[in-house]
Parts: C-alpha cells; sequence; structure tokens
C-alpha cells in the first residue's frame, strides 16, 4: 500500500476551501475521514498541531484523510461565518472525499478539535454522510450541544483532565447522553492543547475508532 499527499480545493457554496488529502493506494475501498480545526479567529488551520497528528494517525492505519482550512482561513475564500458557514464548509468537504474513487461511503467519519469539534457535532447530528465521530476537547460554553440521539456509529471524545474549555465533568455528563458505541477519554496532565501528547491523543483516536466501526 503507497499514501500519497496532495493539495485540493472543493467548493462549499460560493466558498472555495483548501485542503490537504492523504489517502492510501491500494485496491478495495478505503475508510475516509474529515478534520476539522480550531477557531479561525485564534490562529486555527488544518496546520494545527493536534489536527495534524490526527491527519498522520488516521493515514498510517490505511484511512483517506483530508483536513481542510474554513473559509477566510490561509488561501479559503469567503469570511467566518460564527461556526454556520463552518459547518457548510465541513459538509462539503465529506462530499468532496466520499466523491473520490476508492473511499468506502459506508465508513466516512468526522473528527474536529476545539472550534472544530462543535462543527463536528452540529454537522453529525443531522448530516447522514457521517458514520460516527471524533472529537477532541469540544468548547462547554459555547450554547448548548446538538442533539446527538439519532447520530450513527462510533462517538468517541477525547480532553485533558486540566482543560477548563472543555471540562472533564461537562462532558462527561455529555457522552452520558450519546447512544453507543461511545467513549470518553480523559488525558492525564493535559490542558486544551495537548503540548507533547499530540501522538499519543492521535493514536488513540485511531485505535478507538478502528475498534468501534
Amino acid at each position: 500500500m503507497r499514501r500519497e499527499s496532495r493539495r485540493i480545493t472543493f467548493a462549499a457554496g460560493d466558498v472555495t476551501c483548501e485542503g490537504i488529502f492523504a489517502g492510501s493506494v491500494a485496491d478495495g475501498q478505503v475508510p475516509g475521514i474529515v478534520i476539522c480545526h480550531p477557531h479561525p479567529l485564534r490562529g486555527g488551520d488544518m496546520l494545527n498541531n493536534v489536527v495534524r497528528a490526527l491527519a498522520e494517525a488516521f493515514a498510517e492505519i490505511g484511512f483517506a484523510v483530508l483536513r481542510f482550512n474554513f473559509r477566510g482561513v490561509g488561501s479559503s475564500t469567503g469570511q467566518y461565518a460564527e461556526g454556520i458557514g463552518e459547518q457548510e464548509d465541513a459538509k462539503a468537504a465529506l462530499s468532496w472525499l466520499i466523491a473520490q474513487p476508492g473511499i468506502d461511503a459506508d465508513r466516512l467519519f468526522l473528527a474536529g478539535y476545539s472550534f472544530g469539534a462543535r462543527v463536528t457535532l452540529a454537522v453529525a447530528s443531522t448530516d447522514p454522510h457521517v458514520g460516527g465521530f471524533v472529537v477532541v476537547a469540544p468548547p462547554a460554553l459555547l450554547g448548548a450541544w446538538p442533539s446527538l440521539e439519532s447520530a450513527r456509529g462510533p462517538k468517541i471524545v477525547l480532553c485533558g483532565d486540566r482543560d477548563p474549555v472543555a471540562p472533564p465533568e461537562v462532558l462527561t455528563d455529555l457522552v452520558r447522553s450519546f447512544p453507543e458505541p461511545k467513549r470518553l477519554v480523559i488525558f492525564p496532565d493535559a490542558d486544551h492543547f495537548f503540548v507533547g501528547q499530540e501522538r499519543a491523543l492521535a493514536r488513540r483516536s485511531a485505535q478507538l475508532l478502528q475498534e468501534l466501526a
């Protein structure tokens, strides 16, 4: 199996988003995952340390991976849209990925970190393409959580035990409301940024998704 990586663009309405696609060249169909980055107004982009680690970990186990810049970030056109337009960007990214040769439409997943995790939860609650999700440190103070009662597939939530933005006790209550299969992983001695723990976090995410999917 040979992995390849290339820059791509896709349309989300009248916005053009840039991304990096990493896929495995092999016979048969492979699972796919789209990864959403942290807050655009706080320096978040597809080159973020956690996003990059997630992309590498999933590519290593044979996933086709698309990470991308939300509207207004990097070379993506448009401007920040309060998390609403960003949901459209994520849906368009899923549509682009599912249209690629060799992608298994029944094994299409969504992942996100911080702001990207909230976008992931919102999209997973409504988009039938999403067959499961991984969210890392979803901020707890951005309004009500979307209902995930009808969300399909694995639901994996990861956070640090010292994260005031995504407190473990709040996420414990959130995950309790999810239907199975689900997992909550709390990393010791980690805050919102996971500096030095990116690789371990990403490998654990990939391992869990592979086990539960």
